[in-house]
């Protein structure tokens, strides 16, 4: 009988050992299960009213609702926002602080000097939100109808033609400065603080070529303020109808701007596909398509290794540019 008990008594210590290690394993389990646990920051590298800040909004919205948790939107801009960028960097990669940034995310790492993070590897990159092309127009009483009038125009007067931007190193500038190498045209940078007070100008001739991204432009040119002549995405916008991509002129030049969602470096792919699937969901909503096409936009997701990537090409050619046209880095 002793025998018997002693063997009971071993079984029965097995069995407890066996139930605590399935408790142990069954924890981290459990945890993985409870993201996100509060609400969610997402700063904004622009400031309010921005196409960043309108359409982080929009995504903020119902990604929250998706994700169960509220989402806090934060304006830092500044630094090409590297403001906002830099708090994302030092934050925990714990999904609950991300950032909603644009394309300048990619030009700031080619146009300037140094950068106080890596614009690749210090982020975890989630999805785009939508990309949008440029717009290249003129005021309405241009003599030029077709991008092929201003184009023979610039070639044959170099230097003579004058373009706008909302700054040095803006995509506005680079595109424009890409035409140029692929033109000889030498149409001069005009760089402005802001569209708006760009668009006075050429609308009054001082300024003979808009290049704008469509979220500006888009209403410019519904409005008769602007003749548009091409925009720089591969296909047609409907909201454009005839308006060609300039790539059928100059088959070089492709290039669209975007609003996507990074996080800190090193999130666990549980998170981020999680991230991912609810924006995935909030892009395929009809009233959100509607309102991103409403921006001059198309809804677009990326997989992160996508979007990586596009960040990387979009560096490496806008490198090459700056180093074309000597552009001075800042």
């Amino acid at each position: 009988m002793k025998t018997i008990t002693l063997a009971i008594s071993s079984s029965q210590k097995i069995l407890g050992l066996l139930g605590l290690l399935g408790l142990l394993c069954a924890a981290p389990t459990q945890a993985q299960t409870e993201y996100p646990t509060r609400p969610l920051r997402m700063l904004i590298g622009g400031p309010p009213a921005s196409s960043a800040d309108i359409s982080g909004r929009l995504l903020a919205s119902k990604l929250s609702e998706r994700l169960g948790q509220p989402i806090i939107i934060e304006n830092k801009p500044g630094g090409s926002g590297a403001v906002a960028a830099l708090e994302v960097v030092r934050a925990e990669p714990d999904g609950h602080t991300l950032l909603i940034t644009a394309s300048w995310h990619s030009l700031a790492a080619a146009v300037k000097k140094s950068l106080p993070y890596d614009t690749l590897n210090d982020f975890t990159f989630v999805s785009t939100f939508m990309t949008y092309g440029m717009l290249v127009g003129v005021r309405p009483d241009s003599p030029f109808k077709r991008l092929e009038d201003l184009i023979a125009y610039g070639k044959a007067n170099p230097g003579k033609l004058t373009f706008y931007s909302v700054g040095p190193g803006s995509a506005h500038h680079l595109v424009g400065e890409w035409i140029n190498s692929l033109t000889g045209a030498e149409m001069v940078h005009v760089p402005y603080k802001g569209s708006p007070a760009a668009l006075i100008d050429v609308i009054a001739g001082r300024v003979d070529v808009m290049i704008d991204t469509m979220t500006f432009g888009l209403s410019q040119v519904t409005g008769g303020k602007v003749r548009a002549l091409a925009i720089t995405s591969r296909d047609p916008l409907p909201a454009l109808a005839g308006v060609p991509p300039i790539a059928s002129a100059l088959p070089q030049l492709e290039y669209e701007s975007w609003i996507g969602v990074l996080g800190p470096r090193n999130m666990q792919r549980r998170i981020v596909d999680r991230i991912h699937r609810g924006m995935q969901e909030v892009i395929a909503m009809p009233d959100v398509a509607a309102r991103i096409h409403d921006l001059g936009a198309i809804p677009h997701g990326s997989s992160p290794e996508e979007f990586r990537n596009r960040s990387d090409r979009e560096i490496a050619r806008f490198k090459t540019i700056v180093a074309t046209r000597r552009i001075p880095m800042e």
